[in-house]
C-alpha cells in the first residue's frame, strides 16, 4: 500500500479540473465493509484548509476543485474487483485514459486520468486488495513542483504543524 500512496501523490500533483466521478455508486460496497474512511473536500473546504496551513498548501489548493477519498476494509472474501463494475463503467467515457494498471498477487491498482483537449484535467485512483479498497478522485490543477505543498496540507489535516 505504501507504493500506492507514492503513486497517488504523484498523480494528484498533475491532476486538473475534471468532471467528478459518482462516488455514491460505492455505497453498496461500503455497506459490506467492516471499517471505512471517507474524505470529501470541495473547493471551499480545500481553500479553508489551505488558508489555515502554510503557503505551499495554499499554492496547491488554489486551483483544485475537489479531493475525495473512500477507503474500506473488509473481512476476507467480502470484496472482489468485480464488485466495482458499476463504478468502473463510468471510465468508459471517451475522456478517461488508464495511465497505470498494476496486478500483484491479490492486489490491483489502476490510475486513470481525465483528459480534455490534450490536457490532463482529473485523476482517479483505485487500489484493491483482498480485504481493502481505496478510491481517490482529485479534481483541480496542480503541478509536480507543488508536491511539498501537498505534504504541508497533509500535515495540517493530521493535527497541525509542530
Amino acid at each position: 500500500m505504501r507504493k500506492v500512496m507514492f503513486v497517488v501523490l504523484m498523480a494528484i500533483a498533475v491532476s486538473a479540473q475534471a468532471q467528478q466521478i459518482d462516488l455514491k455508486i460505492l455505497d453498496t460496497i461500503a455497506a459490506k465493509a467492516k471499517g471505512s474512511t471517507e474524505i470529501g473536500m470541495d473547493e471551499a473546504t480545500l481553500k479553508a484548509a489551505a488558508g489555515a496551513a502554510e503557503k505551499g498548501a495554499k499554492i496547491v489548493t488554489d486551483a483544485m476543485k475537489g479531493f475525495y477519498l473512500r477507503s474500506y476494509e473488509f473481512n476476507k472474501g467480502e470484496f472482489k474487483w468485480d464488485d466495482l463494475k458499476a463504478f468502473t463503467d463510468q471510465l468508459k467515457a471517451p475522456n478517461w485514459v488508464r495511465f497505470l494498471k498494476s496486478k500483484e498477487q491479490n492486489e490491483q491498482t489502476e490510475i486513470w486520468w481525465h483528459v480534455t483537449n490534450g490536457q490532463t484535467d482529473g485523476m482517479l485512483l483505485i487500489s484493491a486488495e483482498e480485504e481493502e479498497l481505496t478510491v481517490i478522485n482529485a479534481i483541480g490543477t496542480s503541478n509536480v513542483g507543488d508536491l511539498a505543498g501537498l505534504k504541508n496540507l497533509g500535515q495540517f489535516l493530521n493535527g497541525g504543524f509542530k
